[in-house]
């Protein structure tokens, strides 16, 4: 039988709150992320942030299953204080229909912000993306025409059966990168993400090499 984790929302007009019960684990405290947030990661597709000592990456990405949409993919890093200027804590993560999810926010918003549930879903097959990348993704970070093309691809592509993670470097062409694939069973595909026709940045589009 599937585990799968209860997430708890509170949203009010400026902010979300998510916090997380399973099986032998509940989160320390809610996590809190603003709606702004939220609206530019419709648009980075991809973004960190944190609350109190916890903190979470937070993917937005196509599931892998058809019909499902948009999925939200949040990697909780959950931090507690467990004294002498130390913390512990726990990793989670979570997948929810990015569609359903707004829909709950709305929910709890029209009932004054009342905590309401929703069931993350299994979304096997999806790795996670990593960026070790340095220069190149600042450059295209700073570019918006080259933030949108790099998010569509890295939604598009990488829904490959039994990937746990795809590293993302540096790669010597601007605006491009190299990536490792790592599967459950080692090592996997290496890659190109490579910026075609940079004459016209508008006109230009990210390929994949192999």
């Amino acid at each position: 039988m599937e585990q799968r984790t209860m997430v708890k929302l509170s949203a009010s007009e400026d902010c979300v709150f998510l916090w997380t019960v399973s099986r032998g684990f509940r989160s320390p405290h809610r996590f809190g992320i603003s709606v702004r947030e939220l609206q530019a990661l419709e648009m980075e597709r991809h973004m960190i942030v944190s609350d109190i000592h916890s903190f979470a990456e937070l993917r937005l990405g196509r599931s892998v299953k058809e019909g499902n949409g948009d999925m939200l993919t949040v990697d909780f890093t959950w931090l507690s204080d467990s004294g002498f200027r130390r913390v512990a804590g726990r990793e989670e993560t979570i997948h929810l229909p990015y569609r359903q999810f707004q829909e709950k926010l709305e929910e709890s918003r029209k009932l004054g912000g009342t905590g309401v549930g929703m069931l993350s879903v299994n979304e096997k097959g999806t790795p996670r993306i990593e960026f070790q990348s340095r220069k190149n993704l600042r450059e295209v970070a700073e570019r918006k025409v080259l933030r949108k093309k790099l998010g569509r691809f890295l939604n598009n592509h990488f829904s490959w059966k039994g990937s746990r993670r795809i590293v993302v470097y540096d790669d010597f062409v601007p605006y491009s990168f190299f990536f490792r694939e790592e599967r459950l069973n080692g090592n996997g595909i290496c890659g190109g993400i490579i910026l075609h026709g940079q004459d016209d940045l508008k006109k230009a589009s990210y390929g994949m090499h192999t």
